[in-house]
């Protein structure tokens, strides 16, 4: 992680076509020596929730003022959701690598679905019915709809859809949602334009080197 820059989280693109997707985001630049981690706090997370749209600004203010009161609920709150995102990161990877996802990963997804849904009920609306999450915002009411998003998108859409940034130390991950599956970058505005200066880099650079070779 990088200590000279600040998390985004309030900031970070949300370009996943979906909600779990974009939480797994919250880090960027794995694997690189300029990783940063978005989520440094609980307070954090609220603000990547709101921002995201997942609660109101009404909601996200209640939920900061418990996580600074040391609100016993929220004791763990900076770790679970550091480990559900990292579990839906392994988990999307492997999808979109076309592996086996690690069973450890998918039991934790599934022990934080069964953790919220157990703090949730059943509403019926005139679209349907949907979970309700209560009044008062609980962790739960966070972590919840990311872990349910989740499994509602290994289980209803295309794997084959699911893909990860081949961008250098980029890592993120997305649902295509192109006519034709071509998508290839998390944004084609950095890392398909990052891609596209190296090339033209080491082919500028090979034909530098194929004209002092063929220099008398």
């Amino acid at each position: 992680m990088s200590i000279s820059e600040e998390g985004r989280a309030a900031s970070l693109p949300l370009i996943a076509g979906s909600l779990a997707l974009d939480f797994a985001n919250t880090s960027s630049g794995r694997g690189g020596e300029r990783h940063l981690d978005h989520l440094r706090g609980g307070a954090d997370i609220v603000v990547w929730a709101c921002h995201a749209g997942l609660i109101d600004e009404q909601a996200g203010e209640r939920l900061r003022q418990k996580i600074a009161a040391g609100d016993e609920g929220f004791a763990g709150f900076l770790q679970d959701a550091v480990s559900l995102r990292e579990a839906i990161h392994r988990i999307a990877s492997a999808v979109a690598g076309r592996r086996q996802p690690g069973e450890a990963d998918l039991a934790l997804l599934a022990a934080r679905c069964s953790a919220a849904l157990a703090k949730a009920t059943i509403e019926m609306g005139v679209e349907g019915a949907r979970w309700r999450w209560p009044a008062e915002p609980l962790a739960e009411t966070i972590l919840g709809p990311i872990a349910l998003s989740a499994v509602g998108l290994l289980r209803d859409s295309d794997p084959a859809r699911l893909k990860q940034c081949p961008g250098e130390h980029c890592g993120w991950v997305f649902f295509d949602m192109t006519k034709n599956r071509s998508r290839r970058w998390c944004e084609m505005s950095v890392c398909g334009n990052r891609a596209k200066a190296k090339a033209h880099y080491r082919r500028s650079k090979s034909q530098a080197v194929e004209v002092v070779a063929a220099a008398p």
